[in-house]
C-alpha cells in the first residue's frame, strides 16, 4: 500500500524555479508496500467578480489589545466579496478595487477574538480602519484527561459540557483556516526530497531517494471510511492510503465523523503544546483514521499532527499483513504564524511472523524549498532549505525519526 501524495511532475524534476539540489541522488526500483503520504492542500476557492464601476480601497492595522503590540498575519476578509487577506508582518493591510457600498469586514487572529466592523466604501478614496483584538487564553489548568472511550457520538463537543474541548477543535480548524488562505490567495510550489526504506532494529535502510513538486492548490479531499481506496495505472491495480492534511478539519465530514478528547500537555523546546486527540467514529466499519494534534498553549499554532489507521483489521485481502499504519507531520514557520508542511515520517507497521525478522516499510520527506507565485505580506518569495543525507542504501538512525516507536 502507498499513501497518496498530491505532485507535479515524475520523481526527478524540480518546480518551476526550484532546481533540484546537485547533490540529490535518484534510484527508481520498485518498493514494496511504498508509503505516499496525501501532502495536497486545497483547491482554490471562485474569485467573485467584483461590481462594474466606481471603486475605493480599505486600509489599516490589526492590533492587540491591550498592549496595541501589532499582530502579524492576521486574516482580513469581506465575506459578501470573497475578498480575504493576510495583514503584513507590522499588523497593516490594504484591499484594493473594492466596490462602493457599505461591507461587513471580518478580522481573526489565530488565539483571539475574531472582530466584524462595518466599514463604507466611497469612491476613490481609502477608508481607513483600526481593529484591536483581545487575546484568548487555552484554560485547561483544570481540565481531566479523560481515557479514551469508543466513539460512539461523534462531532464537534458541546461546548457547555466540554468548553475547554470545543475550544481546542475550534482553533484547530482556525489553524486548518490559514493553511487554506495560504494555499488560496498566496499560491505555491514546494520541492521535497523522499525516502524510502525499511526500518530495522537501529536504523532505516533506504532504498531509494526521489524528489516530488508539490504545488498548494491541490487536494486528495476526505470522504468518511474511504481513507484506502484502490486506484488503476493502466492495467494495474495499486491500493493508495490518502492520509487527510490539515486542511481536511475544515471538512464538516470529518469533524462529523470523530470524536474529540484533551489528552494533555507536553513541553517541547520551551514550549507547552496542548495535545487533542481524534477517534473515528464506531459507525465506520472501514480504515478511516485516528489521531493526535499538537498545539502550542501560548500562540494556538499547530506543531504537530500524528495519524494512525483505524480498523486495520479491514484492509483489503492482500494488504493483510500490515497491523498499523502511522504518520506524523511536523510544520516549518515562514513567518510569525504561517508554516507550511516541513517533515514527514511515515511506517507501515508488519506482522509478526513466526522465526522471521519483520522490517516494516518507511518514508520519510522533507521540504526542500518553496516558492510563491505570490507572496503575503513581507514573506520572501523562495527559500531553499538544507538537503538531508538521505542516500540509497545509506542508513538513518532510528533515534532521529519520529514515528519510529512501535505501537503497542
Amino acid at each position: 500500500m502507498r499513501y497518496q501524495c498530491d505532485a507535479v511532475g515524475d520523481g526527478a524534476s524540480g518546480a518551476a524555479g526550484l532546481p533540484v539540489p546537485e547533490s540529490a541522488e535518484f534510484a527508481m526500483r520498485p518498493f514494496p508496500h511504498r508509503l505516499l503520504v496525501a501532502l495536497s492542500l486545497l483547491l482554490p476557492l471562485p474569485t467573485a467578480a467584483l461590481a462594474q464601476g466606481a471603486v475605493g480601497a480599505l486600509r489599516g492595522t490589526v492590533r492587540a489589545a491591550p498592549s496595541d503590540a501589532p499582530l502579524p498575519y492576521a486574516v482580513v476578509a469581506i465575506p459578501s466579496l470573497q475578498v480575504e487577506r493576510f495583514s503584513g508582518a507590522a499588523g497593516d493591510f490594504f484591499l484594493g478595487a473594492l466596490p462602493v457600498g457599505e461591507y461587513d469586514v471580518s478580522v481573526k487572529r489565530l488565539g483571539f477574538v475574531p472582530q466584524r466592523v462595518r466599514v463604507r466604501i466611497t469612491a476613490g478614496a481609502t477608508t481607513p480602519l483600526e481593529v484591536r483584538l483581545l487575546q484568548v487564553p487555552v484554560r485547561l489548568a483544570n481540565v481531566q484527561v479523560r481515557p479514551t472511550e469508543p466513539c460512539l457520538s461523534p462531532g464537534l463537543p458541546d461546548s457547555t459540557r466540554f468548553p475547554e474541548v470545543a475550544q481546542l477543535v475550534g482553533l484547530l480548524r482556525e489553524n486548518a483556516d490559514r493553511f487554506r488562505l495560504l494555499a488560496t490567495q498566496y499560491p505555491f510550489s514546494f520541492l521535497q526530497v523522499r525516502a524510502q526504506g525499511r526500518l530495522g532494529a537501529a536504523a532505516m535502510i533506504v532504498d531509494r531517494v526521489d524528489t516530488l513538486r508539490i504545488e498548494s492548490s491541490t487536494r486528495a479531499g476526505y470522504r468518511p471510511g474511504r481513507v484506502v481506496v484502490d486506484q488503476y495505472l493502466g492495467n494495474r491495480r495499486e491500493t493508495v492510503m490518502a492520509i487527510p492534511t490539515i486542511i481536511d478539519i475544515t471538512d464538516e465530514r470529518f469533524v462529523e465523523s470523530h470524536c474529540f478528547r484533551y489528552a494533555g500537555t507536553s513541553t517541547r523546546g520551551g514550549e507547552t503544546w496542548v495535545q487533542l486527540d481524534v477517534r473515528a467514529a464506531d459507525a465506520i466499519r472501514s480504515p478511516d483514521v485516528n489521531g493526535a494534534f499538537h498545539l502550542d498553549s501560548a500562540t494556538a499554532q499547530l506543531r504537530k499532527m500524528e495519524l494512525e489507521l483505524s480498523r486495520p483489521d479491514r484492509l483489503p485481502r492482500g494488504l493483510r499483513d500490515i497491523r498499523s499504519v502511522r504518520v506524523i507531520t511536523s510544520f516549518l514557520d515562514i513567518a510569525p504564524g504561517l508554516s507550511i508542511i516541513d517533515v514527514i515520517c511515515g511506517v507501515n507497521w508488519l506482522k509478526s511472523a513466526r522465526g522471521k525478522e519483520t522490517r516494516p516499510p518507511m518514508e520519510l520527506q522533507q521540504v526542500l524549498a518553496y516558492a510563491f507565485r505570490q507572496p503575503p505580506p513581507d514573506v520572501a518569495p523562495s527559500r531553499e532549505l538544507s538537503l538531508p543525507r538521505w542516500r540509497p542504501m545509506g542508513r538513518v538512525e532510528r533515534e532521529t525519526l519520529s514515528c519510529a516507536t512501535e505501537p503497542e
